[in-house]
């Protein structure tokens, strides 16, 4: 049976394309059940407010960034939503004086103007955010150099070669309306 034509990005596939017996069943997921369905490699966590959801996921930044050195660094691939762990994370990172320098960041989104990506002066350039929300907070002495914060544009040339000889130890998983 072909899969259903996408409400939303018509050319690809998303949440809208799912079979509704699949979308029934998940909706109908209780959370004891949703709890059994972690397994290596695949853990369910609950949070019991926003900001220990908001902390978690800073301290996930934090804890993939502490296993970076300069013979073997490591980065993250962060989503633009939610963007409230940003802060958090810069303000960790300078109160316990964590050396950043040799490890990555991957943005994960940024809008297209035309053929070209949003400059950082575009007011919803996601790069932007995340200078602004968390690495322009972050001690000149601590955060990672320039050339280790990667963020995607129109020719992705240079952004896939940046993953060479780099382990990326963390793909944050963000809010988006499809394929997230």
């Amino acid at each position: 049976m072909p899969r259903r034509r996408s409400s939303i990005a018509p050319d690809w596939w998303d949440y809208t394309t799912l079979d509704e017996e699949i979308l029934a069943a998940a909706a109908a997921l209780t959370p004891e059940a949703m709890l059994k369905l972690s397994r290596p490699g695949f853990d369910i966590v609950f949070y019991e407010t926003l900001e220990d959801f908001y902390l978690a996921e800073a301290l996930e930044y934090i804890n993939a960034w502490r296993q970076s050195t300069e013979d073997n660094p490591v980065g993250i691939c962060g989503p633009i939503g939610p963007t409230e762990q940003l802060p958090l994370v810069a303000r960790i990172v300078n109160n316990f004086g964590i050396n950043i320098r040799s490890a990555h960041f991957w943005g994960m989104d940024e809008w297209l103007i035309g053929e070209h990506a949003a400059p950082l002066t575009h007011p919803l350039s996601f790069e932007r955010a995340d200078r602004e929300l968390c690495f322009n907070r972050i001690r000149a002495d601590l955060v990672m150099p320039e050339e280790n914060l990667h963020f995607p544009k129109a020719d992705t040339l240079a952004y896939r070669n940046s993953w060479e000889g780099v382990r990326c130890a963390l793909m944050q998983g963000g809010q988006g309306e499809i394929k997230h």
